[in-house]
């Protein structure tokens, strides 16, 4: 560039002073000249020449400095191509004044030119050792020559006109080839110029598609990248790492102790370390580490990085960083689980081991060894066969090749192990298979029991089981007998009963029509002697109904429904029609049982008629209430009555027990005793709580199904 415009310059002067040589030369003859038809000529081309080659040159430098706006110097381009287009322009004036004389716009033509000339060798003087250190190249040999030439025939055609005239026309040929072979460097250049931009613009889109394509893939990976220059200590973070650090992904600025508090005290020092260590080594940061949320939650993190090194001192650094916590709490989980194995099989109060596919111990724990009498180390690596009894081993062979062949998966069997002392010791032994997902067998696990407690239990039970079988079968034979008995009592109680009410009856009617017979001829006395022998006769035939009713409880079928006891008892105290005077008071709501209707019944009505019998007054009161249990329900039959001793609670329920003389209150004693029978064969339990002139409570159990 430098040496184009000297170039331009000194032929600019030259010209210039060729100019107004011409017009001293035109005035001063008057343009005598103008008749030389080959000077005119001469300078006409000249001139002409000149004024192409400044404005092509003007058009050039105009043209390229507008193209390249990151061009160095810009602006002294301009001037330039200003001062050069002023230059051609007036050669094209000097070229009218041949045949008119100078004007004032030739002469202020000039006059411009003149001061760009100025301005340019103003603006480009200072700027001359930067021009210089930007090319940083020397110009071509050929055009060295030929600048250097046009130079001293510069300087020559001050001095003589008339030898520049002379070789004008040479100089013009030479320039002109100068000039084109410029013309084909410049286009050369401009042609090198748009392959670099070419390629810089497909460099530019390769790199622009490969961080589209690396941040899409961060995105698929759920990961951020980070950038820490260390000159600032400043962070740069990606949206996604705001994300996963749990800041506000608003924050104009984050900064290394802002990631620092963040980051769990406990971890703090290990990455800080390992940090230090990258950068001291030059090698790959990655760490897992805990951050923690402005929820205050922890959040599991993988971070990844490397520095950057500009000549040998690392200045940045680099990454990616990616949460874990789901994978880490998995891991944690595993590891813990694994832990728990581990204690489990250690401590566990049975033999536990896992064998190799070809049957090898690889691991045993203390309660196997203990059980075998063997140290660790005398059973790893040892196959099973080795301490198994010889008379199991068949056995062991056909479950080992099922479980190899994958015919089953687990089995359970008893064997006998060799004790280190000989002894055999049985065993319950549970093995199950160990595969990876391609169900490739990797292991054995063994479950071993001690059972010879149980095998011993086993004889004992075996041996109890014979005894009871025989005293099943005497038992047998005796409930046959049993049987045979209770047909024959009920055959004797039925039997006997029928005889011993026929002759009852009989006494009774005889008594009764002698009674009539004699009419008023009997005196009051014998009258008396007969009521009270009927009422004895009455009697003795309840005494027989009793026993014959007691008997038979618990030893006859009854059949079982559905019973609605509310119902029920309106049904048995309608029935046993107790004076007006009593009020007998029942719950408005009371539960359903599946039991015999007919047993309940009777318990309910021997109570209640009792309460009645036994009231000391005209009025009185009976309360019946109802309290569900678990499987039972609890009944309760109270009176405001006279009240029983605690001495005679237990007497009450006693056969023929009763606690007035039969001749002040007429009972047979065996009301309550049928009672208690009753209850109890139906699987509950009946209590008296009483005392003298608080009433009498009678509270009994019964099963809320006959199941």
């Amino acid at each position: 560039m430098s040496g184009l415009f000297f170039n331009v310059s000194t032929d600019c002067g030259l010209s210039d002073a060729a100019s107004v040589l011409a017009l001293n030369s035109s005035v001063s003859q008057g343009h005598d000249e103008l008749g030389k038809s080959g000077l005119v000529g001469l300078h006409t081309i000249s001139d002409g020449m000149t004024a192409i080659a400044y404005l092509v040159l003007a058009t050039t430098l105009l043209y390229g400095a507008q193209q390249r706006p990151d061009l160095p110097f810009r602006g002294l381009f301009w001037l330039l191509g200003a001062f050069l287009a002023a230059c051609g322009l007036t050669h094209t004036l000097a070229m009218g004044t041949l045949w008119f004389p100078p004007s004032w716009v030739s002469d202020s033509v000039k006059a411009v030119t003149a001061l760009l000339a100025v301005f340019t060798a103003f603006a480009f003087v200072p700027r001359l050792p930067a021009v210089l250190a930007l090319l940083n190249t020397a110009p071509s040999e050929p055009l060295h020559q030929v600048l250097t030439a046009e130079s001293v025939e510069g300087n020559q055609a001050e001095v003589n006109y008339q030898q520049l005239n002379a070789e004008l026309e040479g100089q013009m040929e030479r320039r002109t080839a100068a000039l084109t072979q410029s013309k084909q460097e410049n286009e050369r250049l401009l042609r090198q110029e748009q392959t670099s931009r070419a390629e810089l613009e497909v460099a530019l889109h390769n790199q622009q598609d490969t961080a589209e394509r690396l941040k899409i893939a961060l995105s698929a990976a759920q990961m951020g990248s980070w950038d820490w220059r260390l000159n600032d200590a400043a962070l740069h973070w990606s949206p996604k790492t705001m994300s996963i650090l749990g800041f506000d992904q608003r924050a104009d600025e984050v900064s290394y102790e802002n990631w620092r508090q963040c980051v769990h005290p406990a971890d703090l020092a290990r990455v800080e370390n390992a940090i230090a260590d990258a950068q001291s080594s030059h090698a790959v940061f990655s760490e897992e580490y805990r951050v923690q949320w402005p929820d205050q939650s922890w959040h599991w993190v993988l971070a990844q990085g490397r520095f950057l090194s500009a000549n040998g001192q690392p200045h940045q650094m680099i990454g990616v960083i990616q949460e874990i916590t789901e994978e880490k709490q998995a891991v944690l989980a595993l590891a813990a689980s694994e832990a728990r194995f581990r204690a489990v099989f250690e401590q566990a109060a049975v033999g536990m081991a896992r064998l190799s596919p070809a049957g090898l111990w690889l691991q045993v724990n203390n309660t196997l060894c203990t059980l075998l009498g063997y140290a660790p180390a005398e059973l790893i690596n040892q196959p099973f066969q080795q301490f198994t009894e010889p008379a199991d081993l068949e056995q062991d062979r056909d479950y080992y090749q099922q479980l190899v062949a994958g015919q089953i998966d687990a089995c359970r069997f008893q064997k006998r192990y060799r004790h280190k002392d000989g002894t055999p010791i049985w065993t319950m032994v549970t093995v199950s298979t160990e595969t990876d997902e391609q169900a490739n067998l990797l292991s054995f696990i063994a479950v071993i029991e001690d059972i010879r407690e149980l095998k011993q239990t086993t004889a004992e039970l075996k041996q109890r089981a014979s005894e009871l079988e025989r005293v099943n079968s005497l038992l047998a034979v005796t409930n046959a007998m049993v049987e045979n008995r209770n047909a024959e009592l009920d055959q004797f109680a039925y039997v006997t009963s029928h005889d011993l009410k026929a002759p009852l009856r009989a006494i009774a009617n005889l008594s009764a029509w002698l009674e009539e017979d004699l009419g008023s001829n009997l005196p009051a006395e014998n009258r008396q002697q007969l009521t009270l022998l009927r009422s004895r006769v009455h009697r003795m035939e309840g005494l027989i109904n009793g026993l014959l009713e007691y008997s038979r409880v618990g030893r006859r079928e009854q059949p079982v429904s559905w019973v609605d006891v509310r119902q029920m008892l309106l049904e048995t105290i309608d029935l046993i029609s107790p004076p007006e005077s009593f009020t007998v008071s029942l719950p408005a709501q009371m539960p359903n049982l599946e039991t015999n209707q007919t047993v309940l019944n009777q318990v309910f009505s021997n109570l209640i008629s009792n309460a009645i019998k036994h009231h000391d007054r005209e009025d009185g009161t009976i309360e019946i209430t109802a309290v569900e249990q678990a499987q039972f329900i609890e009944f309760t039959v109270k009176d405001d009555g006279p009240g029983i001793a605690p001495q005679y609670h237990q007497k009450v329920f006693t056969i023929f027990q009763t606690l007035k003389a039969r001749d002040e209150l007429e009972s047979t004693g065996i009301g309550l005793a049928i009672v208690k029978k009753m209850v109890e064969s139906a699987g509950g339990r009946i209590t008296l709580e009483s005392a003298p002139g608080d009433g009498s409570t009678f509270r009994f159990t019964w099963p809320r199904s006959a199941g």
